[in-house]
């Protein structure tokens, strides 16, 4: 059966971490019990929740066990297996899809090619991952997040012409895009003949200003998933319009998720100090480095009470 790929919401969750480093089990479920009724898809360990990247294999490994618990067929999954190296990528490529064997066409292994290789012979080493685990391939662009780790002169991006090769293996059935205006437009070019491909945007502001049609991966919907449903749905018009009733919404949602990322933007340990306050989980600890800035949490805080505690999102 062909491998499912939803439009819409997608939320990168975040791991609630103890901290020995273990995940809480307890925080997980809770969180995933507060995002999971808005949105099309969780990815789990995803390097668009920032965290993914930094967790090691046993953390992943044991989320994903967790989560299959927890999980009841909805929403899509995508399984994030981005590892230092490619040895380690392979076995929780293998894992991954062990665990979830019987409900292949509702998850999609999802990867951060460049963080752990260059560009150079990228198609192959996607066609030899498929063979070994036959899994649906989602993959991700996310020069911020490699720029990181690599140096300047190296490529953060996956080059248009490797990109050009990669859209012709069927298995790789989307992309997650953050990066420059002209490479997304290079990118959709590329997919001329390549109906059944899926893009996702991968930068909130981005999603804001020129819309994907497919949908958005947004680190702000652990937070506010209900917000991010409400705009998504009337963006995409997954839902029946009413006019300009729906365009004054669209205005002031994107207003003011304009202002929570700009206040979270690349900082997940602040989403989870905000998650904490509402109750949701009980540790702060991220191991993606993130600096609590009081001045920033002040603001968030009355961000917070204004549209979650005061609209309903609770």
């Amino acid at each position: 059966m062909k491998t499912t790929i939803p439009k819409g919401l997608i939320c990168p969750l975040l791991t609630p971490l103890k901290a020995d480093g273990q995940i809480d089990a307890v925080g997980l479920t809770q969180l995933w019990e507060y995002v999971s009724p808005f949105v099309a898809g969780i990815s789990l360990g995803s390097s668009f929740s920032l965290e993914g990247v930094y967790l090691n294999v046993e953390q992943k490994q044991a989320l994903f066990k967790l989560v299959s618990g927890l999980w009841n067929g909805n929403p899509q999954l995508f399984l994030d297996i981005t590892a230092p190296v490619e040895e380690t990528t392979l076995k929780l490529a293998q894992f991954a899809t062990a665990l979830f064997e019987p409900y292949l066409d509702k998850v999609v292994i999802e990867i951060l090619p460049l963080w752990y290789r260059s560009n150079r012979g990228l198609p192959q080493y996607l066609d030899k991952l498929h063979e070994q685990t036959g899994a649906t391939f989602i993959i991700a662009n996310h020069p911020k997040l490699v720029n990181i780790k690599k140096k300047v002169l190296k490529h953060a991006d996956i080059r248009t012409s490797v990109f050009k090769k990669i859209v012709q293996r069927n298995f790789i059935r989307g992309i997650i895009f953050q990066g420059a205006l002209t490479r997304f437009f290079n990118y959709q070019r590329a997919l001329h003949e390549r109906t059944d491909f899926t893009f996702y945007e991968g930068d909130e502001i981005s999603f804001l200003t020129r819309p994907s049609s497919d949908g958005v991966v947004a680190l702000t919907a652990n937070l506010v998933p209900k917000m991010w449903q409400s705009l998504t749905e009337n963006i995409l018009n997954t839902k029946e319009q009413t006019g300009k009733t729906d365009l004054m919404k669209v205005f002031n949602l994107g207003k003011e998720l304009k202002t929570l990322h700009e206040l979270c933007e690349f900082s997940p340990g602040v989403i989870k100090w905000s998650l904490v306050q509402l109750g949701i989980l009980k540790e702060v600890y991220s191991p993606f480095p993130t600096p609590l800035k009081e001045n920033i949490l002040d603001k968030l805080k009355t961000w917070v009470n204004k549209n979650v505690k005061g609209g309903g999102q609770c």
